[in-house]
């Protein structure tokens, strides 16, 4: 993500001032204008947990909602760090519209431990806000939490007596969703961006490129790529709630073990095959990931070959090469494709390198 470009995503409920990454309830209760009591998060709240499936648009933001007065707000909240079981020490600050509590501060730092994690864990924040400054002031209108990708930090609501029965998904939840675009931000998808796409396990076994391609996902929120990896992560941790995406990306048992592999295991970049010929041949590759594929020729000076990629016995790149050359192709949705080297002029070996995602 390039330098300077801030990109939130927020769990929102309304408008086109509301912003990026959702998941969705009517309008958050104003702030108190005397200090709040933080209580624990809820075990039991977890229990009930529906979401509701009101109008949304998502949004990527440069910075948070107003930037102004958000500014204010976080500089009468001191960060203070809060360690994991594993070790991982998260800041968190908390608004000054709440009396701080550590220990409640603990547990919104206990439970970020307890959800899937790799090692991106240690480069998150913590904001816990009122759900009035939420929509007001970080995240945008009808927000319940949001995520700012160039700060890592995720803006999430306190638990209190106003907003502990109100019927929106519990504090659980929203902050299972936003470390979902944690996930994303901190994963390569490369040629695409896990950001937007997902990660790339889970979007090759959701088959998000083919989708795309016949425009059938990435057009509105509910079948936006992101959230529904998010929202897909969020329900591994918590089963039995409501996907209110579109049926296309909904999640089974194997979207479930991609995305595990993909926070355990991060992709770390094509795999690198190197095979030999000569007078040209054909190699049968698995292609088990969607992703750039990239092929080279190269042997002796006076010889030329041509380069074939077939899959399912169609012809989708040829590229002649004198004496070396170069050929990428996009893997999108083929788990096999024939690599065929062929020569045209001039006697000798080849090398082909292969790079596969």
């Amino acid at each position: 993500m390039g330098a300077g470009v801030r990109i939130t995503r927020a769990i929102s409920a309304t408008s086109a001032a509301a912003v990026a990454a959702c998941l969705l309830a009517g309008a958050a209760p104003a702030a108190a204008k005397r200090p709040l009591k933080l209580r624990p998060l809820n075990p039991k709240a977890l229990e009930s947990v529906r979401l509701f499936h009101l109008p949304v648009r998502d949004r990527v933001r440069k910075t948070v909602f107003r930037a102004r007065t958000a500014k204010r707000l976080a500089a009468h909240a001191a960060d203070t760090r809060f360690r994991t079981q594993d070790g991982y020490e998260i800041p968190v600050a908390v608004s000054s519209a709440y009396t701080p509590d550590p220990n409640v501060e603990q547990g919104y730092v206990n439970l970020l431990g307890s959800l899937v994690h790799g090692t991106e864990l240690g480069k998150i924040s913590v904001y816990i806000a009122t759900p009035g400054q939420i929509e007001n002031s970080f995240c945008g209108a009808g927000a319940l939490a949001c995520y700012v990708g160039d700060d890592e930090r995720m803006y999430v609501p306190g638990v209190t007596d106003q907003n502990s029965d109100s019927g929106d998904p519990p504090v659980q939840f929203l902050i299972a969703h936003e470390y979902g675009h944690h996930i994303e931000l901190n994963r390569s998808n490369s040629p695409w961006s896990a950001y937007d796409q997902g990660t790339k396990r889970w979007a090759t076994e959701q088959n998000v490129c083919s989708l795309e391609r016949r425009h059938k996902v990435a057009t509105n929120y509910y079948n936006d790529p992101s959230e529904a990896f998010a929202e897909s992560y969020a329900d591994m941790q918590y089963p039995g709630v409501d996907f209110i995406y579109t049926d296309l990306l909904k999640p089974d048992a194997a979207a479930f073990r991609a995305i595990k592999q993909d926070v355990l295991h991060p992709w770390a970049g094509p795999r690198n095959l190197t095979l030999h010929g000569t007078h040209g041949r054909g190699f049968h590759l698995s292609t088990a990931l969607d992703g750039t594929a990239t092929f080279t020729v190269s042997a002796p000076a006076g010889t030329s070959y041509r380069l074939r990629v077939r899959s399912r016995g169609h012809m989708i790149r040829r590229r002649s090469t004198h004496p070396a050359g170069t050929a990428n192709y996009t893997i999108c949705g083929q788990r096999r494709i024939t690599v065929q080297v062929l020569r045209v002029a001039g006697n000798g070996p080849f090398t082909l390198t292969a790079q596969l995602p």
